[in-house]
């Protein structure tokens, strides 16, 4: 057609040159009226061309028609709602208004209506949606709404009764408080646009569609053939005014709020999502970080849920699993279970600390020096002290003992009451030390769950001593930087050993080194302040924190720090959460989601 067209007007334009030649040489008004006719005529026809070539480039691409040649491409038709091409037949709805916010619905209206539409959509096969957006000017657009509603207090003043204007007047409000919230306004188009065989089923698709889109508040209609025309040449006017809390159905954000899939659609299965009971997994082998920690008061079911992780991750990756059983509580559920394991008592077996693992001299100094301190709560100076006297000791002597330590604090020249408390310490390590050459670190050879008894020791530093101590000999013992993990530590109420470490401690040198080491630690605590001065470390590295029932608001306003919640879902979610409920987060992905998690007693909870 473009290339007729192209020939005739080639015609059209010679001809209107010999009448405007004619016209001035005869000076015929007949001449001049017949020449301007034609001059318009042609000027009109050349416009319609035009915008057939436009809307017919924009349907090639469209219709996947790219690689046509013209000649066999079928000419565009355009009527009210619906758009000829070819084969196709494609009826074409505009939204007229989307009458309600998402933040006026709760979630479980807005959840059920963003499923509704989705069902509406699936109906039909093949549906595009079109956007449209137009910024605006954030203040003028204010300026107008302050205005506005000057004008509309002034009316009804005069009128009480007028409930147009109060109704127009709370609209306005509320769009007054959105901007002011941060949200900025727009202007939009949505069109909707369905492809059918003929012209019949394209109207029918189009009129299922409209009730469907009715029935969850969205008003359409069919498009007029202007408002087709005129959108795909990008000359619309767009008039409705918008907010992003306006359109939910239109992003992603107005989904409900989950992980990335792929973190919880394999591994170890560890619970279901509440209200919806939808399986959840934890995919930690997938994991840059597959540490774990639970945060929730006495009694919320941390202990059941680390039992289940910890037979769990042994029976799915056939690694050691080493339990830190402090009440004797871990043993009986163990049993209770029918869970096979192996018991190491460290009143039995020594910790072998002045055997010098595989690593530098001054290194393992260092760390013996910290496990002292950490464990006795020691300031920089008493520790300063015995690490001096335990480097001379190691430097003097090719096999140092703990006697040889409590001779040189004998001579230190220092108060009586420091030496005596130093002498008091070296003393309570020395009897775990051991008689023999296997330490308890040396028994944790193959693919089994064991328990760590410190069930019989009432001392909290010397609780805090043998698991320092065994996570020191347990990570040097791995110092091989893979991806492998090897073996997993679990350790209930955690806050007796992290909530005083240092920048250099070992179990914050694991969490950042991630699955650096193949150690995974799966640790549980009450508190937020539980984890100490690094707490941000904690919470930011580990790949998955659970947060537990708790009734306190202000615990739930600390963990707003760290997850995207608001401060409506713990009013009226998450301060009710029941025993062996939580809140579960997964490392990068601030997205949390709410479950009940599984334990090896299904009817325990």
């Amino acid at each position: 057609m473009n290339e007729s067209f192209g020939e005739s007007s080639k015609s059209f334009i010679i001809l209107v040159i010999i009448l405007t030649i004619l016209s001035i040489i005869s000076r015929n008004i007949i001449f001049f009226i017949l020449d301007s006719f034609l001059f318009v005529l042609f000027l009109y026809v050349y416009r319609k061309e035009k915008e057939f070539l436009s809307i017919k480039k924009f349907f090639n691409g469209l219709l996947h028609l790219k690689n046509k040649s013209d000649k066999d491409q079928s000419e565009v038709i355009i009527k009210d709602g619906l758009i000829k091409y070819d084969n196709y037949v494609k009826s074409v709805l505009v939204v007229d208004d989307i009458p309600f916010d998402y933040r006026d619905l709760s979630d479980e209206s807005l959840r059920n209506k963003i499923i509704s539409f989705h069902k509406v959509l699936d109906v039909l096969e093949d549906i595009e949606i079109i956007l449209r957006k137009q910024s605006i000017d954030r203040n003028k657009f204010l300026e107008n709404l302050f205005l506005r509603a000057q004008n509309l207090r002034i009316i009804i003043e005069a009128d009480p009764s007028n409930e147009k204007a109060k109704n127009e007047l709370q609209i306005i409000q509320s769009m007054i408080t959105k901007i002011n919230e941060g949200e900025s306004p727009f202007r939009y188009l949505i069109y909707f646009i369905v492809k059918s065989s003929s012209e019949d089923k394209a109207l029918a698709s189009a009129q299922l569609l409209k009730k469907g889109l009715e029935s969850i508040g969205v008003k359409a209609r069919l498009a007029t053939k202007d408002e087709i025309v005129k959108l795909f040449q990008d000359k619309i006017k767009i008039k409705h005014e918008g907010f992003p809390t306006q359109i939910p159905f239109l992003t992603v954000f107005s989904l409900p709020k989950s992980p990335r899939f792929e973190f919880f659609d394999d591994g170890i299965y560890i619970g279901k999502e509440l209200g919806n009971n939808r399986v959840v997994f934890w995919n930690y082998k997938n994991m840059l970080n597959p540490h774990v920690l639970l945060i929730g008061p006495t009694g919320s079911g941390k202990t059941e849920f680390l039992i289940s992780l910890g037979y769990k991750i042994n029976s799915f990756s056939n690694i050691p699993v080493i339990f830190f059983d402090t009440k004797s509580d871990i043993k009986l559920r163990l049993r209770k279970y029918g869970i096979k394991f192996k018991v190491l008592n460290p009143i039995i077996y020594g910790l072998g600390l002045l055997k010098i693992d595989d690593v530098n001299l001054e290194s393992y100094i260092s760390q013996l020096e910290e496990i002292l301190s950490l464990s006795f709560r020691l300031d920089k100076y008493t520790s300063s002290i015995l690490y001096k006297i335990i480097k001379e000791i190691f430097y003097k002597y090719a096999n140092p003992t703990w006697d040889m330590i409590l001779e040189e604090i004998e001579k230190l020249d220092i108060s009586y009451q420091l030496k005596t408390y130093l002498y008091r310490i070296i003393s309570q390590v020395k009897e775990f030390e051991g008689n023999n050459d296997v330490s308890l670190i040396d028994l944790i050879k193959s693919e089994s769950i064991y328990v760590i008894d410190l069930s019989l020791i009432k001392s909290e530093e010397i609780r805090r001593l043998i698991i320092l101590s065994v996570l020191t000999k347990i990570y040097n013992k791995y110092n091989v930087a893979d991806d492998q993990l090897k073996l997993a530590i679990v350790i209930d109420e955690a806050w007796t050993i992290i909530k005083d470490s240092s920048e250099y401690s070992i179990i914050i040198d694991l969490i950042k080194r991630g699955r650096g080491f193949g150690i995974m630690l799966l640790m549980a605590t009450q508190n937020i302040i539980d984890l100490g001065d690094y707490s941000d470390v904690y919470l930011q590295n580990i790949g998955l924190i659970a947060f537990m029932n708790n009734g306190d608001k202000k615990f739930w306003q600390e963990v707003l720090r760290f997850v995207n919640v608001s401060d409506k879902e713990i009013t009226n979610e998450l301060t009710f959460l029941g025993k062996g409920e939580a809140l579960i987060r997964f490392i990068t992905d601030p997205r949390p989601v709410v479950i009940s998690l599984d334990t090896l007693i299904r009817d325990t909870f």
